[in-house]
């Protein structure tokens, strides 16, 4: 009976927490963009070594730097070699040939597919903004092996059972109805398929809406067999939460 009653509770507050979000899902992507174009401009700044450092990240030697055509361009690819990439494998605890042979969906990927850090699988990075992140100066032509899909996590132009795995870094506090993106994942994910989320709890943003906790996380990918919180952390690359409401936690079905 109690458990009835936490299940009723969770999904009261989910819903409740999805019909808010429509009402603001135009801000909610203004402030989104706005964040990454400002971050395009850090970018730009510390690959000219005009700042020391980034997310802790020290500003590229000259040869570590990338350089194509575009010197924002050159700036985006240094940096999603020398931190991005990085980050994606710290912070899913993961190994570059996890997904050999597997197609694999990012889900909330953002302007710089860093999922193509996994090799010898076939990336597949969702996003409802990457038209506007073209437009904002994100270059998306580099990553040959990447498949980008403009689409909502609860609305994915796939068919049913296509990935072998999901993954996603700290982007599904973002989506607009956790419900249909949990169910959404469901379908196009294949039957005992690998699915790993790197989550990030806190008090909502005009970025990050969704309030999530261990209960609803839980519940809502109560169809994942295995389902199970592997970690939780204040830290990760560049990055150490000071307020003690917040957590970054590792979910997966598998270790």
């Amino acid at each position: 009976m109690i458990q009835n009653e936490l299940y009723c509770s969770i999904l009261t507050v989910i819903h409740k927490l999805g019909s808010s979000l429509h009402l603001i899902q135009d801000s909610k992507y203004s402030y989104e963009l706005g964040f990454w174009k400002n971050e395009l401009n850090i970018y730009e700044k510390w690959y000219d070594n005009k700042i020391p450092s980034h997310y802790n990240e020290p500003s590229p030697e000259e040869d570590q730097k990338i350089i194509v055509h575009s010197h924002s361009h050159s700036a985006i690819l240094t940096w999603a070699k020398i931190h991005q990439y990085r980050k994606y494998l710290e912070d899913l605890l993961l190994d570059v040939h996890t997904f050999d042979g597997l197609k694999v969906l990012d889900v909330g990927s953002g302007p710089i597919p860093s999922a193509s850090i996994f090799e010898n699988c076939e990336i597949f990075c969702l996003d409802p903004l990457l038209g506007d992140y073209l437009k904002i100066g994100y270059p998306l032509h580099y990553y040959d092996r990447v498949k980008f899909i403009c689409g909502y996590s609860e609305n994915i132009p796939v068919e049913d059972c296509f990935f072998d795995a999901i993954i996603s870094v700290n982007a599904i506090d973002h989506v607009d109805d956790l419900l249909k993106t949990a169910k959404e994942l469901q379908r196009v994910l294949k039957p005992h398929g690998l699915i790993r989320m790197h989550i990030h709890y806190h008090k909502k943003t005009n970025t990050e809406p969704l309030e999530l906790n261990d209960d609803i996380v839980k519940m809502v990918f109560d169809w994942c067999p295995g389902w199970h919180k592997i970690c939780e952390t204040k830290k990760k690359r560049g990055c150490t939460l000071k307020d003690n409401e917040e957590l970054f936690v590792l979910w997966s079905n598998f270790d």
